[in-house]
C-alpha cells in the first residue's frame, strides 16, 4: 500500500494491534470463567496428600530429634507440639511450626484408638493442650483413622499408615 507521502507502508496500525489484544483479553477471561471448579473427590484428595505430608513430617522430626510431637485438632485447625520438660509447648521454628488448616467445605471425623477425639475445649480442666495424635521418637504414631468428606464426593480414610493408595 502506498501512503499520500509515497512511500511504501507494511504493518499494521498501534489502533489495529490494540484491538487484536484487546478482542484476545476478552476470550481469556471468557475462557477462564467457563473452566470447572474443583469437585469434591478433588478437593479432597488434595486435603488429604497435604494431611499426609504434614504428618510425615512430624514423624521424621520426631525419629530424628528424638523427642516426642504431638498434633493437637480442634474442628477445622491444628497445631504441632513438642513435649518439653515444661510439658506440651507449640512448636515455634520449621515446617511444623505453621498451624495446620483444613478447607472449610471439608468435614473431618478423627478417632484414636477407636475412640472420636475431644476437641481441647471440651478437655479444658486444665490450661495446657495435649494433643489427641503423638509421634514418639522410637517412629511410632497414636493409632488413628482420619476421615474426610465433602459435598458430592465419597469420603476417605487417612491412618496412621499414612499410605497414599485410596
Amino acid at each position: 500500500m502506498t501512503s499520500l507521502t509515497g512511500r511504501n507502508s507494511r504493518g499494521f496500525s498501534l489502533l489495529e494491534l490494540m484491538v487484536v489484544i484487546f478482542i484476545i483479553g476478552l476470550l481469556s477471561g471468557a475462557a477462564a470463567l467457563t473452566l470447572p471448579s474443583k469437585d469434591g473427590g478433588a478437593l479432597l484428595q488434595e486435603q488429604r496428600y497435604k494431611l499426609i505430608g504434614n504428618i510425615r513430617s512430624a514423624r521424621a522430626e520426631a525419629v530424628f530429634s528424638g523427642r516426642s510431637l504431638g498434633l493437637a485438632w480442634e474442628q477445622q485447625r491444628g497445631q504441632f507440639y513438642v513435649l518439653t520438660a515444661q510439658g506440651w509447648v507449640t512448636i515455634q521454628q520449621g515446617v511444623l511450626a505453621k498451624e495446620l488448616i483444613l478447607d472449610e467445605r471439608v468435614s473431618s471425623l478423627i478417632s484414636v484408638a477407636g475412640e472420636p477425639i475431644k476437641s481441647t475445649a471440651e478437655d479444658s480442666n486444665d490450661k495446657e493442650t495435649t494433643p489427641q495424635i503423638l509421634f514418639l521418637g522410637d517412629g511410632q504414631i497414636s493409632p488413628f483413622e482420619w476421615r474426610l468428606s465433602a459435598e458430592g464426593a465419597e469420603s476417605l480414610v487417612l491412618d496412621e499408615q499414612l499410605s497414599i493408595e485410596p
